[in-house]
């Protein structure tokens, strides 16, 4: 590469001025020569003149004399005195008279001016010899020029040496200027170059106002100026720095996010090519080699024969088209041939600026989630004990039924039955009797129902079966099949045959109800006909019977609790739980009262009532009164121990019930541990999903729970692990006679060591003497309740604080 020499300004400057210099002074020397030549010239010819004076006048007597002899030695004294190289004589015929100078050689060319002298150096002229006016002869001679080109030369050599002089003044002088005048500039440049190094801390003096000054000046401005932006820069370089590591870090991690994601990814861009795949997404599709994705283009994918996507054509076209509409949102369900079911949501990608710059496609496989949507969609609607429909999809099938049948104008019946004597049974044998009798009918009537019933256990020892578009005929065939088919089955337990019955009873719609809420009262008003019948028995509802005295009583019972709801005649009494150990309140269980309407004084116990309450559904609104009660209990009275609510069978059913509770808890204010819900053993099992979903939905809020009853059910143990209660209750059957029943004192010890092992807590009711308190402290129970301890009491709860249950 050329390297270009750079030459100082200074320097420019100085041979810029010594040209002008050496200009002007050449002119200037030669206009002198001119002049002095000139001046030269006029001297000259000055003594020329003055030369012919003399000469004319010495030689014009001579020459009238004729005296050549006289002309010969003046031509010879005027030749040796006036430095002339010749003189020559003529006369008027020119003849040579006399010469001097120069013998006999020719007479040179006369020159008109000293400017006109030849290489020889003499000026050669002639005068006219005269005397008066009359001309006698000629004088030629020729002068030395020698005079003249001394007189220049010595001219020339002044000239020379003042131009000399001057040059070397000039030269110093220009030197100096041009230095000092170019120093600032140095100075700029220096800076500038001191700049370009990277060091801006730089100022330059300002000493004038001048030009410099200013350029001084300015250039201070442009380095602070540059200073002040490298320094910004420098910031603005950190922070890019930083953000680019935080976005490596977030790249980084986004990366991560996506490659532990269990959702396909799938980036595309705007020209329809692959941007990104995670490696969720070629699991997914089951690519093969997955190296090669990035850059490929959506139309070889799908075609790649290394994908083994069991995909319809129509997958292929809707991706397609998905890409070729960018500006819309769009979800897809994919049905493999494999079995596996595949959802596809795609989105747009835009920029700030809401360019759209492709799109990004979310793969998930929902294959287990469906199927653990199908299983608990069946589990929701399907009775845990026995597999069949359960309450909730009753009441839908049968709102159903009924506005199909209003539509089409046909008819339907529906059937009631229950088993008799089967709470003799269950609590003589036990949960587990009950429950393999439950089993054995389920089986037996299931066989006899046609694909278009509907059959249901509505809970305990209650089925029902929907017959859509079924006459009078068809209904009572199949009752009398029922009761039949029940009567036969062989049942042997614990080495006794037990003999089961039903009583059923028969309801058609439109023909015996108007709506589905009374087609249910009057297919159970007929049940109850059946059992007026002797048991063992179906009947069609009759309404003529319909005021039998059991009939009469339940109507007249529904009628009362409705007006002890409207007319708060329910009252809330307290029993105290304590700590076995201790004997101190731990917290007390809330027991339902209700005030009869004609004696505001007596109570009327639950029993009477709750049975019916859970038949008509009225118990739903009990259970929330007490609840709402005991909550504003709790919040009027921060100084009470926790309150344990008991809740029905029925009420697990009610799917808004465990946000009522976190509602008024909630809005009172009032730490959910403060409240307790018990649960008994035989509802949670009869419908266990439903129990599950209420209990985590109470756990979640914070309340504790308790299971009541325990030991009762069938295998309880077993469901301990499905139903997470807090407290254990243990059924107060294996209680009251655990002092004189061994196999008792076994079960219980076996209740307090698995509660125990689990982190549970155990209560032991129906604790009514010492002896039997002294046992289940020495086998290890948490907490004690019962007649012994503490009989239940209205408003009296404030003397149990704080005091020992026994002294």
């Amino acid at each position: 590469m050329k390297r270009h020499v750079s030459i100082p300004l200074w320097v420019k400057l100085f041979l810029t001025t010594m040209l002008v210099q050496f200009t002007m002074l050449g002119l200037l020397a030669f206009t002198s020569m001119h002049e002095a030549q000139q001046r030269l010239l006029e001297n000259a010819e000055l003594r020329l003149q003055e030369l012919r004076v003399p000469l004319e006048s010495a030689l014009s007597t001579a020459l009238f004399e004729r005296d050549i002899a006289g002309i010969q030695e003046l031509l010879n004294s005027m030749y040796k005195e006036k430095s002339l190289r010749y003189l020559v004589v003529t006369d008027m015929q020119g003849r040579r008279l006399a010469a001097a100078g120069l013998n006999n050689s020719k007479l040179p060319a006369q020159n008109r001016s000293f400017t006109d002298v030849d290489s020889d150096g003499v000026f050669n002229t002639a005068i006219p010899i005269t005397l008066g006016d009359e001309r006698y002869g000629t004088l030629h001679f020729g002068i030395s020029t020698d005079f003249l080109r001394n007189a220049e030369a010595r001219m020339k050599y002044k000239m020379l040496a003042i131009s000399g002089v001057a040059l070397v003044l000039s030269f110093v002088l220009l030197i100096a200027i041009s230095l000092w005048l170019t120093r600032h500039l140095r100075q700029l440049a220096e800076a500038s170059q001191t700049i370009a190094a990277g060091n801006l801390n730089i100022h330059l003096p300002v000493t004038s106002h001048d030009e410099v000054g200013q350029l001084n000046q300015a250039f201070n401005a442009m380095a602070a100026s540059l200073r002040g932006r490298i320094e910004a820069l420098q910031q603005a370089e950190s922070i890019q720095r930083r953000y680019l590591a935080e976005t490596r870090v977030e790249k980084a991690r986004l990366l991560a996010l996506l490659s532990a994601m269990n959702l396909g990814i799938l980036f595309v861009s705007i020209n329809n090519r692959v941007a990104y795949t995670n490696p969720a997404f070629t699991q997914i599709w089951m690519i093969r080699n997955s190296d090669n994705l990035v850059g490929r283009e959506i139309a070889d994918l799908l075609n790649d024969s290394g994908c083994i996507l069991a995909r319809p054509d129509h997958f292929s076209r809707h991706i397609m088209g998905v890409m070729s509409t960018h500006e819309s949102s769009d979800s897809l369900e994919i049905e493999m041939t494999d079995g596996r079911v595949i959802t596809q949501l795609s989105y747009p990608v835009r920029e700030q600026d809401g360019r759209i710059i492709g799109r990004i496609l979310i793969f998930e496989d929902v294959t287990r989630e469906r199927q653990t949507a199908e299983q608990l969609i069946y589990l929701a609607e399907r009775d845990s004990l026995t597999g069949l429909y359960n309450r909730r999809r009753f009441e839908d099938e049968l709102w159903r039924m009924v506005s199909d049948i209003t539509r089409h104008g046909n008819s339907g019946s529906l059937l009631f039955f229950d088993l008799d004597e089967f709470k003799y049974i269950n609590d003589t044998f036990g949960h587990r009797a009950g429950d393999s009798m439950l089993i054995r009918v389920a089986g037996a009537v299931g066989a006899l129902i046609r694909s278009n019933e509907i059959f249901c256990r509505l809970g305990g020892d209650e089925f029902a079966i929907l017959m859509p578009d079924a006459s009078d005929e068809d209904a009572q065939s199949l009752a009398e099949r029922i009761v039949r088919a029940v009567a036969q089955i062989p049942f042997r337990f614990e080495g006794k045959n037990l003999r089961l019955t039903c009583s059923l009873g028969i309801a058609a719609y439109p023909q015996h109800a108007e709506s589905a809420e009374q087609l249910v009262a009057h297919a159970d008003a007929a049940m109850y006909q059946a059992k007026e019948a002797g048991k063992n028995a179906w009947r069609s509802y009759r309404a003529d019977l319909d005021t039998s005295r059991e009939m009469i009583q339940r109507m007249s019972w529904n009628e009362r609790i409705g007006r002890a709801l409207d007319e708060d005649r329910f009252v809330l009494h307290f029993q105290g739980i304590y700590h076995t150990q201790s004997g101190i309140l731990a917290h007390l269980e809330v027991l339902l009262r209700m005030r009869d309407e004609t004696n505001t004084e007596q109570l009327i116990m639950p029993g009477h009532f709750i049975p019916l309450a859970e038949k008509s559904g009225q118990i739903l609104q009990i259970d929330r009164w007490v609840i709402k009660e005991s909550i504003a209990l709790l919040q009027a009275k921060p100084e009470i121990p926790a309150l344990a609510v008991n809740i029905s069978g029925r009420s697990l059913d009610d799917p808004g019930l465990a946000l009522f509770i976190s509602d008024e808890l909630l809005a009172a204010k009032v730490t959910p541990r403060r409240l307790m819900i018990e649960i008994t053993e035989t509802s949670a099992l009869s419908d266990l999903q439903e129990a599950q979903r209420f209990i985590q939905a109470l756990r979640h809020t914070g309340c504790i729970i308790c299971l009541d009853d325990f030991g009762t059910g069938f295998a309880s143990f077993a469901y301990l692990k499905h139903i997470k209660a807090d407290i254990l209750k243990i059924d107060g059957l294996f209680i009251r006679d655990i002092i004189f029943e061994r196999d008792n004192k076994v079960f219980v010890k076996a209740i307090v060591d698995v509660a125990r092992g689990l982190g549970k807590t155990t209560v032991a009711e129906f604790v009514e003497s010492h002896e039997i308190y002294m046992v289940l402290k020495e086998m290890g129970v948490d907490m004690v309740q019962g007649y012994h301890l503490d009989i239940p009491s209205g408003g009296h709860w404030q003397t149990k604080l704080g005091k020992p249950a026994l002294s």
